[in-house]
């Protein structure tokens, strides 16, 4: 029997030779997924999100406030308005106002021997923001400036009339797409040598080109300042110091803390907490990191048969109850310390553009690569002070 005759149909079966030079784009996205390197440990924690088609990526904010309103100054005993501040509270003063309205309660607390527990009645919200106001039972000492009056509820009486409405601004927040690339170009001569301990000399390359790609992904996350893209400008997204350096200041950006202390990282600590957030990683130069093991000197948890001396701390309890993972950066700023609630970040690729190797066309006797990334950062409620981050640390 000729062999012919076992031949395979064309109209059957295409035999596929591999992808040609024209057509040598793959996508290896899938590598930074499986991917857990011990340089890059910020990238480790932050899921990617779903992929965009847009020019950037954007997602709606809108504060609700945090269930109370400051007094801008002191309160006589006798005090009929209040003129509300937003220091430090990240809120302009209407939407601030627009959490209370006529039949609001609210209470706050007067230190002193004629102070007390003091609750005020709010009657009405005049159009320049000032908060009218009965007092339900009242001190003889005046409350502070800048004390917080906690919203207790909103009250109406039966058969009363709709209040105004008290819907907050909404804002639209935004980041823009950054593309990381590395390029690789290798001889002739070079992909033909024998090199000792490399076996493929374009492999090599590759490997190495997205350890560097992978590096600076954590610090474009970190440190990047946002920039828009122009004809000769690329375009930078918004890193985590960004969003939260818009909101410097806040109460959640500690810009005059010099020395990291206990009391001083608990307090930011508990600062997020009370803004919704649910801190769970300190991310800082080694320097800030060691500091956590002098303070949990007392607190050293060791198994029985332990053989090595010394101590480390990988997690710190906060005297609010939330256990923070420490996580150490290597060549990083000594200044800068973030706690971040990771569930509130992700990265997001630009469709099809999350990683993906380029075999560009043959010049002379060079064979050449690009290794190109298009992604940015989505960071959810930096706005409303759910991170916090130090910026003046030694």
């Amino acid at each position: 029997m000729a062999i012919g005759e076992h031949a395979i149909v064309s109209s059957a079966y295409d035999t596929k030779t591999g992808i040609t030079a024209s057509t040598d784009k793959r996508d290896v996205s899938q590598l930074l997924d499986l991917w857990a390197h011990k340089n890059t440990p910020l990238l480790n924690r932050i899921s990617w999100g779903a992929e965009s088609g847009g020019l950037g990526i954007e997602w709606v904010s809108e504060h609700l406030g945090f269930g109370y309103i400051q007094t801008s100054g002191a309160l006589a005993s006798d005090a009929t308005a209040i003129t509300v501040t937003t220091s430090g509270m990240g809120l302009t003063t209407a939407d601030a106002v627009k959490q209370v309205q006529a039949g609001t309660l609210l209470y706050t607390h007067v230190s002193g021997d004629a102070g007390g527990d003091c609750f005020f009645v709010v009657a009405s919200v005049s159009t320049d923001l000032v908060v009218e106001i009965s007092q339900l039972v009242a001190t003889s000492e005046a409350v502070a400036a800048n004390s917080k009056l906690y919203i207790v509820g909103h009250y109406v009486n039966e058969g009363s009339e709709p209040f105004p409405d008290i819907s907050r601004k909404r804002s639209l927040l935004s980041n823009t797409f950054s593309i990381l690339r590395k390029d690789i170009k290798i001889t002739g001569s070079m992909a033909a040598t024998d090199m000792h301990a490399v076996a493929n000399e374009p492999n090599h390359q590759m490997a190495l080109r997205l350890l560097e790609m992978q590096f600076e992904r954590e610090r474009t996350v970190l440190f990047s300042k946002g920039q828009a893209r122009f004809s000769v400008v690329a375009s930078f997204m918004k890193g985590i110091y960004d969003f939260l350096d818009d909101y410097s200041g806040n109460d959640w950006v500690d810009a005059s803390t010099t020395t990291l202390t206990e009391s001083k990282f608990n307090a930011l600590v508990a600062e997020c907490w009370d803004n919704a957030g649910n801190p769970d990683l300190f991310v800082a130069n080694k320097a800030q990191i060691r500091k956590f093991t002098q303070w949990d000197s007392d607190r050293i948890r060791t198994v029985p048969d332990a053989r090595l001396a010394g101590h480390w701390v990988t997690r710190y309890l906060t005297d609010v109850g939330i256990e923070v993972e420490l996580l150490p950066l290597r060549k990083s700023p000594v200044n800068l310390g973030f706690i971040l609630d990771t569930s509130l970040i992700k990265l997001r690729a630009k469709k099809g553009r999350k990683l993906f190797v380029d075999k560009l066309a043959k010049v002379g006797d060079y064979d050449r690569w690009q290794l190109i990334s298009e992604y940015t950062l989505e960071m959810r409620k930096a706005e409303m002070g759910a991170h916090g981050m130090f910026t003046e640390l030694t």
